[in-house]
């Protein structure tokens, strides 16, 4: 349906709506008045006299739509208040005296109601007032409700668009620093002079790979998907670190009631361990990577020993940094990466809403 028939419609059934109301009205002093007419008949008298009034707040409205500029300020509000009274006011008693002249079998010619508008007494002067005001002020308060709501819809698509992009520059800085950081694993495979090792190596970076690339096209992925990328990192590593990388993996069974996660989350925490710790020596360590639930939040806590005099070994950086920008991003307040020191290990715990896969 179009909308100026949505909005004809709607003008009439508001209108038929106050007609019945005064037929109530009048109908209930039908005995005084010795009016023998039903309660239809009145309505339908009410609602012919008023059909001057519905012809002009309807063509306010068009009037309005056509140029909502001129709701642009208080001032243009009232001066087309005064406007639409200085038109509709006469155009309205004039419609309820034709109204009388057919009530009471009177030729109905302009200068018959033109007498009847001139003698009407001023309590039907202000009703018809009153009728006004609210018919101007219910068409400029939808209008201006309906241009807030648009606003507020363009608003949330700026945001949004504003949101995808910030979201499409942080992947484009997590992929390459994936990249990055994977192949100087690869690489130290390389330098250990071991083939087998490095080809296997390069087999599992492809599979890392082709996850990385497609998981960054979602914004959320299974939370039990990112734990197998984790584990398959960790493969990969151990290639590279033998015996000296021990990993404890718990609580990884609450990721199979159904969780999502931004993709590329996990890893990141894993990659700083390693960087921060295992890189910087010949010594053994370890990983421990813990899930916990409480209420409807997720918890991940991944520690490592945390040497004093320990450099971290080169990379870009951007680990922390970039998990820090997709929570932002993907829950705002709601979910926090926390970091500390304790007991000579260094703790980072991300905490998540639980959000269940649709």
């Amino acid at each position: 349906m179009p909308s100026w028939l949505r909005a004809l419609l709607a003008n009439f059934a508001l209108w038929t709506l106050v007609c019945a109301l005064a037929g109530i009205t009048t109908y209930g002093d039908r005995i005084e008045s010795g009016d023998t007419r039903s309660y239809w008949q009145m309505t339908a008298g009410w609602w012919f006299g008023y059909s001057a009034m519905m012809l002009q707040s309807y063509m306010l409205y068009m009037v309005y739509r056509r140029h909502p500029e001129w709701l642009a300020s208080m001032r243009r509000v009232g001066l087309g208040y005064l406007a639409y009274l200085a038109v509709g006011w006469p155009t309205a008693m004039l419609g309820l005296a034709f109204r009388r002249c057919v009530k009471f079998d009177i030729d109905p010619t302009f200068g018959n109601a033109w007498t009847y508008v001139a003698t009407m007494d001023k309590l039907e002067w202000f009703i018809e007032y009153v009728l006004l005001t609210m018919a101007f002020g219910i068409v400029v308060a939808l209008l201006l409700w309906r241009q807030r709501r648009q606003q507020d819809r363009q608003l949330a698509q700026a945001l949004l668009s504003l949101e995808r992009q910030r979201l499409a520059a942080v992947r484009g800085q997590l992929e390459p620093h994936f990249i990055f950081n994977t192949l100087s694993a690869i690489g130290a495979l390389v330098r250990m002079d071991d083939k087998a090792l490095a080809l296997d190596g390069l087999a599992r970076l492809g599979d890392l790979l082709e996850y990385a690339l497609t998981s960054s096209e979602s914004d959320w992925v299974a939370a039990g998907k990112e734990l197998e990328f984790v584990r398959s990192y960790l493969d990969l590593q151990r290639l590279r670190f033998g015996e000296r990388l021990k990993v404890r993996i718990a609580g990884a069974h609450l990721l199979d009631d159904g969780i999502d996660c931004p993709p590329m989350l996990l890893q990141p925490l894993i990659e700083n361990a390693l960087r921060h710790d295992l890189e910087c020596h010949e010594g053994d360590s370890d990983i421990d990577m813990a899930f916990t639930r409480h209420g409807d939040r997720l918890t991940v806590q991944v520690s490592n020993p945390a040497r004093m005099h320990a450099a971290p070994s080169a990379g870009l950086g951007i680990g922390l940094r970039g998990i820090r920008a997709r929570l932002q991003l993907a829950y705002g307040d709601a979910a926090t990466l926390a970091t500390s020191r304790a007991g000579g290990r260094f703790l980072a715990e991300l905490s998540l809403p639980w959000r269940s896969q649709p």
